[in-house]
């Protein structure tokens, strides 16, 4: 054979080997549209709904027509669906035709505010590449599932207000690249995972409007780069753990539980503090050194606990602070004209206390 036939009969091999691949890509990419059609045909979409423009691919359509034109969807070069925004769109359904296996490079999705119902599959681990997934304010039902824990690259995971029960999967500590783990208004029972220690990247944390009991775990103190932390209004008890003191915090929000002893010593130890409130408690103790020398304190809510002290030096001045609630505790003493310094301070509650004027 010649090395002019040689080199030709090598190009023809190259051709037909590539050419199965190519066509395979631009089937794929069809194949999820038409999936993510026929998704959309199983739910219930209001009249004038901005889905009408998801309409069938004709035949031999160019694979970026959905990126182009269907409300929600954003591609990247190659056409394939990296991000998926349906959030407030009036929707019902379920997930249960949702294409998971078709959609394997998203990286955003998000379907809030719609009224989405039933499980969560398992098959959304097969959304490998997810970094943001926010599912809150529909009516899912079931338990969270332990396969989100696979999703390693997830930076913020939103399932709060639903029907979600159950335990807090552990696998969730898997997450090491959470910023954002937000599970609150839900019907979620058992302890925090005190695995939950290991989300050394966790920014925001709630917890908050759920069944949830026993104690707060003492690795949360481990989240160096924890700001707000929400566990209000759950059965929680046991003490504060004195190591979220050190956490450099803008909120602190754990009203209406059953928590007992004293406030973390060094509580507002960053100086930056904005919101407390611990109100609806058991607490007892004087203010904690830490708190009498935080000058970034917005609103502060103590009321309804067995906290004591001289009221006269357990407050120091604060230039932004707008309300304060230190009504249903132990404190005494006379009220320091410190106070009328406070000068954006708008609301302050002193009653049933030994205080006077």
């Amino acid at each position: 054979m010649s090395y002019s036939n040689l080199l030709f009969f090598s190009l023809a091999l190259l051709i037909i080997k590539l050419t199965p691949i190519s066509s395979f890509a631009s089937t794929s990419l069809n194949e999820a549209d038409d999936a993510l059609f026929k998704w959309k045909s199983s739910l219930q979409i209001p009249y004038n709904s901005l889905l009408s423009s998801w309409l069938p691919l004709p035949i031999n359509s160019n694979a970026s027509v959905p990126c182009t034109s269907w409300f929600g969807v954003v591609c990247n070069a190659g056409g394939s669906v990296r991000r998926l925004n349906l959030t407030e769109s009036g929707l019902k359904g379920t997930l249960h035709k949702f294409p998971f296996s078709l959609l394997h490079n998203l990286t955003h999705f998000d379907i809030s505010l719609n009224n989405f119902f039933g499980p969560i599959p398992p098959e959304i681990r097969l959304l490998s590449k997810l970094v943001y997934l926010e599912f809150s304010g529909n009516m899912f039902s079931g338990v969270i599932p332990p396969e989100i824990g696979t999703m390693i690259s997830l930076e913020f995971l939103s399932l709060g207000q639903n029907k979600l029960f159950g335990l807090i999967p552990p696998p969730l500590a898997n997450l090491t690249s959470l910023k954002t783990l937000l599970l609150f208004n839900n019907q979620l029972s058992g302890q925090i995972p005190d695995e939950f220690g290991n989300l050394k990247s966790l920014i925001d944390l709630s917890l908050s409007l759920t069944q949830l009991s026993g104690s707060i775990p003492t690795s949360l103190a481990n989240l160096s780069n924890l700001q707000t932390l929400h566990l209000g209004a759950t059965n929680i008890s046991g003490s504060i753990p004195q190591g979220l003191g050190s956490l450099n915090l803008t909120i602190l929000e754990i009203d209406d539980t059953h928590l007992s002893g004293n406030l973390p010593e060094n509580l507002c130890h960053g100086g930056m503090l904005r919101l407390l409130t611990v109100s609806g408690n058991k607490l007892t103790g004087p203010i904690p050194r830490g708190l009498k020398n935080c000058l970034s304190l917005v609103r502060v809510r103590l009321d309804h606990n067995q906290l004591s002290g001289d009221i006269s030096n357990s407050f120091a001045v604060y230039p932004i602070l707008k309300y304060l609630d230190i009504s249903h505790n132990n404190f005494h003493g006379q009220i320091s004209q410190n106070w009328s310094k406070c000068k954006k301070l708008t609301s302050l509650d002193m009653g049933y206390n030994n205080c006077w004027g």
